[in-house]
């Protein structure tokens, strides 16, 4: 039998003290991107649309709903919402969450149908607290542009996934150009209608994906409208906030100055 060799006190309490000595040095640098309200949520919702997961396997699709539940919790905590949105978010979120991972192993359309409508109500929700932060919000700060930058992806990403409901119930509900439709998997139909919803409320249209169903059509033109207006009303909205108090910072510089 061999022997046991104890372990040097000393070294074991030098390893402790030098790993949180590097932790505490490192991890504040890590952390610190990610730190105040949206800054998770703005890196997981661009890492969500980057890495879209079309038809390259199995795990490149694992790693994509892995980013998807990094969005659904930093939705929920990395908000200023409030603690009533926190739980109706939640309440929805979860069991989407539960139904995704459970139709990625066993695949089937009606838990494909319960999930999009429930992450449908999980973005309306969510995108509705945020905007309606940004707009109520009196100063323009860095995490004001965040929420708005955050609230923009929302919404393409809650249309896409209502193009995709739509296209469940109705497969002929779109024209692809550069793919037929029928070999195709999940996976890669729900990333081309996130490339079309972006593409719409930017109002961009190549053309290689056409809406042909009527309810699709008005759809896509609702988005393209939102996407116009979103950008002409929190914009205004955003720089008339930032004018005022800059108005007002100046005045009271002034006034101060004038003062004895």
């Amino acid at each position: 039998m061999g022997k046991n060799f104890p372990l040097d006190p000393k070294f074991s309490i030098l390893d402790i003290e030098g790993m949180k000595l590097i932790f505490n040095k490192f991890f504040p640098a890590i952390a610190k991107p990610f730190k105040g309200y949206f800054n998770l949520l703005l890196v997981s919702l661009i890492l969500l649309f980057v890495f879209r997961p079309h038809d390259r396997g199995q795990i490149f699709i694992v790693i994509w709903q892995i980013f998807l539940v990094i969005v659904f919790l930093s939705a929920t905590y990395n908000c200023n919402h409030s603690k009533k949105v926190r739980i109706s978010a939640a309440c929805v979120g979860v069991p989407a969450l539960i139904l995704q991972w459970i139709n990625l192993f066993y695949p089937d359309e009606t838990l494909a149908l319960l999930f999009i409508f429930l992450i449908i109500a999980f973005i309306f929700i969510t995108t509705s607290s945020i905007i309606g932060h940004v707009v109520i919000n009196a100063r323009v700060r860095l995490e004001t542009l965040k929420g708005v930058v955050c609230a923009y992806f929302m919404i393409a990403f809650g249309f896409s996934f209502l193009y995709f409901f739509i296209s469940l119930l109705n497969p002929e509900t779109f024209y692809f150009s550069n793919f037929e439709i029928s070999p195709t998997t999940y996976s890669h139909y729900l990333s081309e209608l996130m490339y079309y919803s972006f593409g719409t409320l930017l109002t961009l249209g190549y053309g290689d994906i056409i809406a042909v169903g009527d309810v699709a059509q008005t759809i896509s033109i609702l988005e393209g409208v939102i996407g116009q207006f979103y950008i002409a009303i929190l914009v205004s909205r955003l720089v008339g906030v930032y004018s005022f108090y800059e108005h007002k910072l100046n005045l009271s510089s002034k006034q101060k100055k004038l003062t004895p």
